[in-house]
């Protein structure tokens, strides 16, 4: 494409490729997530807009992607189920030819990695941010083995441009202007899952009372050894266990 550029160019010795520069997602989402004793919790708005419109109050941005693994993503609804869709198959098949399946930092890297390869190509307009649990393992002569124990937690920052990070808290889009700071004072270690959700809760309360936009209802899912259950569904109905 640059030669085709260079050819047309009335001056080619002056022609001067421009990078390209992908542009952050715009869209006013909002995904929080924390760790907590035995799992993740992730929280996110469930609005579906676009410039100044809104089209729908019932979007799921949390999307299951393995058994044990969750997706929170920000960013426009196109890229949002393309990507996270282009995950979950892809893991799936890994899981059908491997009988075997990645671990959560294993499908971080795989959706950085993607995101990454992306950016030069069709980049995907999304942040996200993923919450998985692992079983505890041991190592052994044959490789490692899953063995009683409470499993590990563990959360990933991972945003449009590829960059990724392990973190005990975290949040995307517009909210981290606000919520950081309620993440920062009340975050602990060996947080039990009602204080955690009443972080989130917290959060919340402090994105109705700051924020200029009104994001409605916020989902509320987790993962933990039993897998992926919803706490708060996306009509704002707490779910018993």
């Amino acid at each position: 494409k640059e030669a085709k550029k260079r050819d047309k160019h009335p001056n080619p010795d002056l022609f001067v490729p421009v990078p390209f520069s992908p542009l952050p997602p715009t869209t006013m989402d909002s995904v929080i997530g924390l760790r907590y004793n035995g799992g993740v919790m992730l929280a996110s708005d469930c609005l579906n807009a676009r410039s100044i419109l809104v089209y729908q109050h019932t979007l799921d941005k949390l999307i299951p992607i393995a058994p044990r693994a969750l997706l929170g993503l920000s960013g426009p609804n196109c890229d949002l189920v393309n990507f996270s869709e282009y995950v979950e198959k892809n893991l799936t098949l890994y899981r059908l030819k491997n009988g075997d399946q990645l671990t959560t930092k294993g499908v971080a890297n795989f959706a950085r990695g993607e995101l990454a390869t992306a950016l030069r190509r069709g980049p995907y307009q999304v942040n996200t941010l993923l919450g998985g649990w692992d079983a505890t393992k041991e190592m052994t002569v044959s490789g490692s083995k899953a063995v009683d124990g409470p499993g590990k937690g563990s959360l990933y920052f991972i945003d449009y441009m590829g960059t990724m990070a392990e973190v005990d808290y975290g949040c995307q889009g517009y909210c981290s202007n606000f919520v950081l700071s309620v993440l920062d004072r009340e975050w602990r270690p060996n947080l039990t899952e009602a204080e955690a959700l009443e972080i989130v809760n917290h959060c919340e309360e402090v994105l109705k009372k700051r924020f200029l936009v009104e994001q409605g209802t916020f989902g509320v899912k987790k993962v933990d050894k039993d897998g992926i259950s919803v706490v708060r569904d996306v009509n704002g109905k707490m779910v018993e266990a």
